[in-house]
């Protein structure tokens, strides 16, 4: 898959940026794993982006992806 822009709300996006940042400085050292798992559920929650695994339960299967 290649890499592709992608547009969306400014309000959106900003908003996004405003629960990474705040997932981020809550950032609990015993606890590092929550970090990555709030993003990922910011970026899929709010901007809508899966990794095609999520679609397909496995990386090597075909999937259907937005162009």
């Amino acid at each position: 898959m290649t890499n592709q822009d992608i547009y969306i709300s400014t309000d959106t996006y900003f908003h996004a940026i405003d629960r990474i940042e705040q997932i981020v400085r809550t950032f609990d050292p015993e606890a590092p794993d929550m970090v990555r798992s709030d993003i990922i559920q910011v970026l899929g929650e709010e901007l809508g982006m899966w990794p095609e695994e999520a679609l397909t339960g496995s990386e090597n299967a075909p999937a259907t992806l937005a162009a």
